[in-house]
């Protein structure tokens, strides 16, 4: 039997638009505490960039989720990528904090349905019996972009402006929009919904587990994007970005074999696997003194942490019905959010009492406490099935 195929026009177009939101998104990331700072905010108004912009995507994806029930994907995902391109280029007008910190929620809101939509349309696009493997790759765009793209910000707003930056990332923001309309979107089966209750949709009970596995895992990745250029500095490391850089193709290279190992075997094997290889590459990275043992540390955690992410979406998808998928990869993505928060948030007091590199080799445990409670479901599946 033929396999479909999963790089059809409209997965690639949905891919390119992915990784054009996720470019032009990240790459603000590093520089607006620093922007905030030099417009006279507060420390306490710089560290509610990150929270009132998380609190908006939470706050709007149980809606969202509920909404793509019954409603064409690729609709709300064109409006989702204007909003994201008319907030992006207001930020240079704006002086007054406050105003500043409000325009940070809406863009929380739009980002919330941006990504919400998209990876329910991936769902839609791929292929079900390859859903691991297109997932796989469709994942390429969201952790490539949101690994290369603080140091791609940070390098233009050294070398250039602020203002710069912005008009840079509104420029990948329309060619993103420009993309959606290739995509070729079926409508949605019809569903008898449920009436929607907000403390009901903000969480899909059925993903439990999984939105508990993301939390814990992206702790890891939080560590990463909040520290690493920092440690580079203090242990002396010029090319910081190979980590970067390498992390990316490895995860990238990886895709085909590990989305068909997921499709074969199931989730629980590849993630105890790709779990234990982040825990070394954290290990490995709280040592590095050098080039080579950080191109080591970029190895495992591409291997690593660029492969649990994408199985932990699938997996997320494949618990739920057709109808719930949208519910599904909300709770998912803001599992994803909260995990990156409170990442920041911990980390950052606990780096007023310890070096960087302990709290690398603390954040490691994360890892292998996903190993413990995957192999425990797997233990419990095993038993419910004899």
């Amino acid at each position: 039997m033929k396999k479909q195929p999963i790089f059809t026009t409209s997965f690639l177009f949905l891919f390119i638009s992915n990784f054009f939101i996720f470019i032009g998104f990240e790459m603000l990331l590093p520089i607006l505490p620093a922007y905030l700072l030099s417009i006279n905010a507060t420390p306490m108004q710089v560290g509610l960039v990150t929270t009132v912009f998380t609190l908006g995507a939470i706050i709007i994806r149980p809606f969202i989720g509920y909404y793509l029930i019954d409603h064409k994907r690729k609709h709300l995902a064109i409006g989702a990528g204007i909003m994201l391109l008319m907030i992006t280029m207001l930020y240079p007008f704006l002086s007054t904090i406050w105003i500043f910190l409000l325009l940070r929620f809406f863009h929380g809101t739009a980002w919330g349905i941006s990504t919400t939509a998209n990876s329910t349309m991936a769902v839609d696009i791929i292929p079900k019996a390859r859903l691991g493997e297109g997932m796989g790759y469709f994942s390429v765009s969201t952790t490539v972009g949101a690994i290369v793209a603080p140091s791609l910000g940070i390098l233009m707003y050294n070398s250039f402006s602020f203002h710069t930056l912005i008009w840079s990332s509104a420029l990948l923001c329309l060619f993103a929009v420009i993309m959606l309309p290739f995509i070729h979107s079926a409508t949605p089966k019809q569903f008898d919904k449920q009436p929607f209750r907000f403390m009901e949709a903000i969480f899909e009970k059925d993903v439990w587990f999984q939105s508990l596995l993301t939390v814990v895992t992206t702790l890891g990745f939080g560590a990463v994007i909040t520290f690493l250029v920092l440690f580079g500095e203090q242990k002396g490391l010029d090319h910081i970005f190979l980590f970067f850089f390498i992390n990316a193709i490895v995860s990238t290279l990886l895709r085909p074999f590990t989305g068909k190992w997921f499709d074969k075997n199931g989730p629980w094997s590849i993630i105890i696997v790709s779990a234990t290889l982040g825990f070394l590459s954290l290990i490995v990275l709280s040592y590095t003194t050098n080039n080579h043992t950080l191109i080591l540390a970029a190895i495992l955690f591409g291997a690593g942490y660029g492969t649990v992410m994408p199985c932990l979406q699938t997996w997320t998808v494949q618990k739920v019905s057709e109808a719930k998928s949208g519910a599904a990869n909300a709770t998912f993505l803001s599992s994803f959010d909260v995990g990156v928060g409170v990442s920041a948030f911990f980390l950052g007091i606990l780096a007023e009492w310890m070096s960087i590199a302990m709290i690398f080799r603390l954040v490691s445990l994360s890892f292998l406490i996903v190993v413990l409670l995957v192999y425990y479901d797997y233990i419990t599946n095993k038993k419910m099935n004899q």
